[in-house]
């Protein structure tokens, strides 16, 4: 069994119903109409409905019917001689086409059904084409000479053509295509990659292409193998480009500027569930491209596959949407079992994205990138305004391995790389019912390297358990193949956001048998932890810790002080890695040494998750010696407040004023003094606390000291009394600036003390209790 086949297992849950069709439905057969030079010829034998003449210009030939529809337990064959490669039919009546059969076409042929009103394949309907399968509910099919075969209006001249098709024109509306087939293939052996029914199938290398209105796959697959598989939903006056390939037709939306909806839901049918599956899986791999503007994958089983195996590289899977949600077990997933690297998945919302886990036990939702074989998993690259990720839905890229009689034998390729670019919001929370946590995984299953996770958004919100993770995980019974001696490393986790919040979340680069993954932030405004947070990139064995680069030059980084929220690079009996924090102030968290915590820990663990306070850690845990580095670079000053470049030569104010100003010529007890509530600053390269701060208490004057103090105490009233005017109005008036007036002379009092002052009194020295004096310039 094989770990990669973990991720599709389960029995979905019961979603949808019955679908309401609008138009008019029949299940009348099929009938020709009179609009074509060489018209068509319908047979009818028993259950085979034979299809031949129609009008043929080279390798194009042409259908035109008023009604088409095929019974149940019936087929309807078109006999084509060789040298046709398109076999193009239309709808002119008003009737929807209802697949409940068979469809086939001789030889190599593609099939074209166009039908504008409205095209369902049921649980039975099937296709036995050699070439590729194109059903839409367009108007016309456009050629690259400008004409087109038109269903809308089949009399337009000219009105056949032997150039190629270059597109699909949606008229004044644009009706819904939808696929219930479960139908096995025609040897009754072959399956998809999960041993379900092929449902739709075209031939390995071939495109199976649903272009219409809304489009609704309840409980029908598709099967392309090594093939295309295009699923688009328009709206009215639309145009699909359509390009030949080696693989069939691409289709392109460029000329869309609406579009419709897509589901991809389970049905229930006497008692049993049957998920839609699209599965373009194969040698070489396949194209998936899925286009609307809301796209809803709902429910245990529903799928979207491309598995890549042989040598060659995969290719890709596309979704573009407004929004999209994958939920309740559905999955959409590139893979790798060969040598060749696994297809990418990209997906482009411009709204949002949202992934939801499951209620169910052994579930998983999301997107799945994952290696089993020897390739390199698949890059996930999600491009939106919005993600969430919730209730243990995830983003894998993984490289895993297979279970082999017990033993499991790990991928030898490398991890896949998520890249996420969210322009508001990423937000990441909770767990399964089992305990797994929502988040983005790139791992490896300690052989080969992790990949790297990438992620750039507004703001970022890790929550309630959930996870953004580059690890290397430890197989017990692992048999490798390769050389285990080099165990694999986990990549680098990259984050660049506005603000970022871990309420009880995690960031992790960890290994158990290497060194740590490397981690770096970069935060605009706040980086706030919550709730036993983490931030860690921890090595095993003897290797070294990672290195954390959190730079917030403009920002603030802030811990619940007893939150346990800790930022780590430690290793086990390896040397730490190097921590480095840039950032306008730090506030909650706590520095500590190997010895430090191991002084603390109440578990005797060394582990500083077992301190309740928050804490910065790099060191080893088995020898105190091999401590890493943590560096903080947070200036207590702002730069940006204007300091002033003082001189060089510095005077000793107290000492010239004391020297040079005198009274009257003769020589008083002069000083200099400097009061306040807490005096000077113990240290000026200390910040302050607050304006009224502390420091110094008053101290206890000797009675002989009295009465010279009895100024100063006057003196220092005043001031105290300014300051608290002064600070009223800072807070009253904040925009109002401090005016600072240069002293213009000094006055003595009666006890001899000097005072420095904005103007020299003029009133006469015999009326007062201070002595004017100037002070000469020098």
């Amino acid at each position: 069994m094989s770990i990669f086949s973990g991720w599709f297992k389960g029995l979905g849950i019961v979603i949808g119903g019955a679908i309401a069709f609008s138009g008019t439905s029949t299940l009348a057969q099929i009938s020709p109409d009179s609009t074509l030079s060489n018209n068509s010829q319908v047979t009818t034998q028993g259950n085979l409905t034979i299809i031949e003449g129609g009008t043929r210009l080279e390798s194009n030939l042409f259908h035109s019917f008023k009604e088409f529809s095929v019974l149940n337990g019936a087929m309807a064959e078109f006999k084509n001689t060789e040298g046709i490669q398109n076999i193009i039919s239309r709808v002119t009546g008003k009737s929807i086409s209802n697949i409940d059969g068979i469809l086939k076409a001789n030889g190599a042929a593609n099939l074209f059904l166009i039908n504008p009103n409205g095209i369902i394949f049921s649980s039975r309907a099937s296709l036995d084409i050699g070439g590729s399968f194109i059903a839409s509910t367009a108007s016309s099919l456009n050629f690259a000479d400008g004409t087109k075969f038109s269903a809308t209006e089949p009399l337009t001249t000219p009105l056949l053509t032997v150039s190629v098709p270059i597109g699909l024109q949606f008229g004044a509306t644009a009706a819904l295509i939808s696929n219930q087939s479960q139908a096995k293939n025609p040897d009754g052996i072959t399956t998809n990659i999960f041993r379900q029914a092929v449902g739709l199938q075209v031939k390995p290398g071939k495109t199976l292409a649903l272009v219409g209105g809304d489009i609704t796959l309840e409980g029908g697959n598709l099967t392309a193998a090594s093939g295309r598989i295009e699923l688009g939903s328009v709206a009215s006056n639309s145009l699909v480009s359509l390009k030949p390939t080696d693989q069939g037709w691409s289709l392109g939306y460029e000329g869309v500027q609406n579009f419709q909806n897509i589901q991809i839901i389970q049905r229930i049918a006497d008692g049993k569930e049957f998920p839609s599956q699209v599965d373009a899986s194969g040698e070489g791999g396949g194209n998936i491209q899925v286009q609307a503007n809301f796209i809803n994958l709902t429910g245990q089983g529903v799928r979207l596959i491309n598995q890549t195996t042989g040598s060659t590289n995969g290719k890709d899977l596309t979704i573009t949407a407004r929004k999209l949600i994958v939920q309740d077990g559905a999955r959409v997933a590139t893979s790798t079992r060969g040598k060749g690297a696994a297809g990418n998945l990209t997906v482009n919302a411009s709204e949002s994205v949202e992934l939801i886990g499951s209620t169910l036990p052994n579930t998983i939702t999301g997107f799945i990138g994952i290696s089993v074989g020897e390739g390199k998993a698949g890059d996930i690259t999600i491009n939106t305004g919005r993600l969430r990720i919730k209730d243990g839905a995830r983003v894998t890229a993984e490289s895993s391995g297979v279970v082999n009689n017990s033993q499991v034998i790990p991928s030898e390729g490398r991890g896949g790389n998520i890249t996420v670019n969210a322009l508001e919001s990423v937000e990441i929370a909770g767990s399964s019912v089992e305990d797994d946590s929502s988040g983005l995984f790139a791992s490896t299953l300690n052989y080969g390297n992790a990949g790297t996770i990438n992620m750039t958004t507004g703001q970022l919100i890790v929550r309630d358990g959930g996870q953004i993770s580059v690890s290397v995980k430890v197989a017990n019974n692992a048999v490798y193949l390769g050389d285990a001696s080099n165990p694999g490393t986990p990549g680098a986790l990259n984050v660049t956001a506005r603000s970022i919040l871990l309420d009880e979340g995690t960031f992790t680069s960890n290994s158990q048998s290497n060194r740590g993954g490397d981690i770096g932030l970069q935060v605009g405004d706040l980086l706030l932890m919550r709730r036993n947070s983490q931030i860690s990139t921890n090595a095993g064995g003897d290797k070294t810790g990672g290195n954390i680069t959190i730079n917030a030059p403009n920002g603030f980084l802030v811990a619940t002080p007893f939150g346990n929220n800790d930022i780590t690079a430690n290793g086990f009996s390896g040397s730490g890695g190097k921590i480095t924090i840039t950032a306008k102030n730090i506030f909650g968290f706590v520095p500590r040494t190997g010895a430090d915590v191991e002084r603390l820990d109440p578990t005797g663990e060394t582990n500083p998750k077992n301190l309740e306070t928050s804490d910065i850690t790099a060191f080893s845990q088995q020898n105190p010696s091999l401590n890493g580095t943590v560096q903080i670079n947070s200036p207590d000053a702002d730069p940006s407040k204007g300091l002033v470049e003082l001189p060089v030569n510095l005077v000793d104010a107290s000492q010239q004023i004391a020297a040079s100003c005198s009274s009257g010529g003769k020589i008083a007890r002069n000083s200099f003094i400097t009061t306040g509530r807490g005096g000077l600053v113990a240290d000026p390269t200390e910040p302050l606390i607050a304006d009224d701060a502390v420091l110094a208490d008053w101290i206890a004057i000797p009675p002989e000291n009295q009465n010279r103090a009895s100024g100063i105490q006057k003196i220092a009233v005043a001031q105290a009394q300014r300051h608290t005017e002064e600070k009223s109005q800072k807070v009253n008036f904040v925009n109002e600036p401090t005016q600072i007036v240069e002293a213009q002379g000094w006055v003595m009092d009666a006890n001899g003390n000097v005072v420095l002052v904005a103007q020299v009194p003029t009133e006469s020295p015999h009326n007062s209790s201070l002595t004017a004096t100037s002070c000469a310039a020098h």
